[in-house]
């Protein structure tokens, strides 16, 4: 046993709840800047001290129907209750669980299944279909509608709870159960605690300039863990604005509207906006910097970015089971790869302040600087674990230390560059795409002998899917009846964006499929 857990509760001025909960972002930042905006979404503006009751609320009514420790799955797109639930479901002790609804409603089904939830809370847009899957989820005790229909209105629940603070839950208590798409296409639910998330949030705070007046517009789907730049800014009293969906004329509206300081967009975003008609003309003297992830960000666009937009740009690199980013690349180094450092921009940025790192060999020793090896991390923000995988969680650490799965190497600067994934994924538009996920759909259709999904190069999207596929002897190579049939199982990013058919698929000795091979055949045709 560990001093840290011995010394926990035991000596006598230990207070119950002398450490930071999520949902503390809001009451503090409610007590020093109660008349502050919080939030806006369309025509409503919620302030902190409104933000805090709505949480409060949302907690105490939670408390009503689940018990501390159930799985609240929410599936919705973006709007203000979506946040309120951010901070409201761990407040009631409880774990608030993602669901992408880019996803067919079978496989959200799963999801929910997979998670145990007792609740699921639901926007009208997706309640007829998720509610046709009602007997796959045999946990969910009540489906809770945001817009009224289902088995309870979650408008009459919140009116009728007190907004009284909830009783304090533990630190290290499950508070986002966020499900990645698995390299094998299960996907695995990451658990994330008060602490992890916290630690996240800290580090990222500690690294981005978040000047008071900073006006944040979320552009993403909260249904994903980079929601998780909402705490960053409401722990520092930032307003955040967030969008129903992204487009370029919306974007450029509330930016005006909103005097919009800083904002995230993907590198695919930054380019679709910077080919708008008229971009060149637009006012955009509030905004100051943009932050990307997911991909690194072409050389051309960065400048065009820095020139037609005028601000700084700055990039963050993390993943779901790190509870926010453990890279940073900051605006400076932007500047410089702007000015003609380029080599800079295939850097995913330097380590945080809050997380360790190591890169390391096949055989998990530590390698020279500037060679190739996959990247550790141990540090308060890794992952609890994968949720009901305790097979899974064991063989992803290595003596405490969490391995990622990318291959990278550390220049003397300290700039880490990702050099490869061990895992077989596919990033495109910032979703996780399984290519064994997407090869089992492609099997089930009758003309299909073998098939292989890889990523190529896109420009627009980072990565498009592609397979490459075998067919039956006698069969036609017909991709618009392979696509239509994958799409029928599988949320519309999953879908290969090309088929390519082949007499044989490129093997190793081992008979391994080797996809290096695939994507370097598709490149040179590109």
């Amino acid at each position: 046993m560990t001093v840290k857990s011995l010394s926990r509760g035991t000596h006598a001025h230990h207070h119950p709840g002398a450490f930071m909960l999520i949902n503390d972002i809001i009451e503090f930042a409610a007590r020093k800047h109660p008349d502050r905006t919080a939030l806006r979404f369309e025509e409503q503006v919620i302030t902190f001290a409104g933000m805090r009751d709505r949480v409060r609320r949302a907690a105490n009514a939670l408390r009503g129907i689940a018990a501390p420790g159930d799985r609240v799955a929410v599936l919705s797109g973006n709007r203000p209750e979506y946040v309120d639930l951010y901070y409201g479901v761990p407040a009631a002790g409880m774990a608030l669980t993602f669901l992408n609804h880019r996803l067919h409603p079978a496989e959200i089904a799963k999801l929910v299944d997979h998670a145990q939830a007792s609740v699921l809370i639901v926007s009208g847009d997706f309640l007829e279909a998720i509610g046709a899957h009602r007997d796959a989820m045999p946990s969910v005790k009540a489906i809770v509608a945001l817009d009224g229909g289902g088995d309870l209105d979650y408008r009459e629940l919140v009116a009728a709870a007190s907004t009284e603070e909830p009783p304090r839950v533990d630190e290290d208590s499950l508070a986002w159960l966020v499900y990645t798409s698995g390299t094998t296409g299960t996907p695995k639910g990451v658990m994330l605690s008060h602490k992890n998330l916290l630690t996240g949030v800290i580090s990222s705070v500690a690294h981005w300039d978040l000047p008071d007046d900073q006006v944040f517009l979320f552009c993403f789907p909260l249904c994903h863990v980079g929601g998780y730049v909402v705490l960053v800014n409401h722990l520092r009293s930032c307003t955040v604005g967030i969008l129903r969906a992204y487009d370029n004329p919306t974007f450029l509206r509330l930016v005006k509207d909103w005097k919009v300081t800083n904002t995230g967009l993907a590198p695919t975003m930054i380019a679709f906006l910077l080919r708008h008609p008229g971009i060149e003309n637009e006012d955009l003297g509030t905004l100051r910097a943009i932050g990307y992830g997911a991909s690194a960000i072409p050389a051309e666009v960065l400048r065009r970015g820095m020139e037609v937009l005028g601000c700084d740009f700055y990039q963050g690199m993390g993943m779901s089971e790190l509870g926010g980013n453990i890279l940073h690349f900051g605006e400076a180094e932007h500047r410089r790869a702007a000015a003609g450092e380029t080599h800079l921009l295939a850097a995913a940025g330097r380590p945080m302040d809050l997380a360790s790192l190591r890169i390391v060999d096949e055989d998990l020793n530590d390698v020279p600087q500037g060679a190739d090896g996959e990247m550790l991390v141990r540090g308060d923000q890794v992952m609890l674990g994968y949720w009901r995988e305790p097979e899974l969680t064991a063989d992803s650490f290595h003596d405490g230390w969490f391995r990622t799965g990318d291959v990278v190497r550390q220049d003397e600067e300290g700039m880490v560059y990702i050099v490869d994934r061990l895992k077989d994924m596919i990033i495109t538009g910032g979703e996780n795409v399984a290519s064994r996920e997407v090869e089992e759909a492609l099997y089930l259709h009758p003309s299909v002998q073998e098939a292989a999904v890889f990523g190529v190069p896109d420009p627009e999207w980072g990565e498009a899917v592609c397979a490459a596929v075998v067919v039956r002897q006698g069969e036609p190579e017909d991709a618009d009846s392979i696509i239509a049939a994958v799409r029928g199982r599988l949320g519309g990013y999953k879908v290969p964006k090309r088929v390519v058919f082949l007499a044989e698929l490129p093997r190793n000795v081992a008979g391994k499929v080797l996809k290096r091979d695939l994507r370097t055949a598709q490149k040179e045709k590109a």
